[in-house]
């Protein structure tokens, strides 16, 4: 798992909001800043959060735009898919 930030700023400013917000939630996963927006060009975001999943070859299997629920069973059930 891997979180990508999109915010503007300095890379000093949005690397402290980044850390703040991942403490806040309990996130650790790591997570990079995008301050040229080189992915929202690169895989065409439409909207925030966007999320990718990826089987283990590397394949975009699924993209999933807003808030999704991943502890929920049908979001459980598409991620074990995805690791077998």
């Amino acid at each position: 798992m891997l979180a990508v930030s999109i915010d503007a700023g300095g890379v000093q400013a949005v690397a402290r909001k980044v850390k703040m917000f991942m403490a806040e939630l309990g996130l650790t996963f790591p997570a990079l800043l995008d301050l040229e927006h080189e992915v929202v060009r690169a895989y065409q975001l439409r909207g925030l959060p966007t999320t990718f999943l990826i089987d283990r070859r590397g394949t975009v299997r699924s993209v999933e735009i807003g808030f999704r629920d991943w502890a929920s069973p049908p979001s459980r059930k598409k991620l074990e898919e995805l690791l077998r």
